[in-house]
């Protein structure tokens, strides 16, 4: 996961609904020195969408990188890519 200083400095809170990103917790949760027990901490992130051919798969997500992703983050909605379940 890249490192969440430079991750915030680079892509602050972007419009909500905003296709050009997708909405996600990201769990920067630490551990204090002399610390037993983990800080918890959530965020709500935007993640810029980027075509495949000119993603960088580290401050950008498209399809070839989205399970990377899904590592570290919980999707609030839908990827663009994906398709919507079908109903019967």
């Amino acid at each position: 996961m890249p490192d969440p200083a430079i991750f915030f400095e680079r892509f602050a809170p972007m419009a909500k609904n905003n296709r050009e990103t997708v909405s996600a917790l990201a769990d920067f949760s630490f551990l204090s020195p002399g610390a037993r027990m983990f800080t918890p901490c959530i965020e709500q992130v935007e993640i810029p969408l980027a075509a495949r051919g000119s993603c960088d798969h580290e401050y950008t997500l498209c399809p070839d990188c989205a399970d990377q992703w899904r590592a570290d983050h919980l999707f609030c909605e839908r990827l663009p890519w994906e398709r919507s379940p079908r109903r019967h």
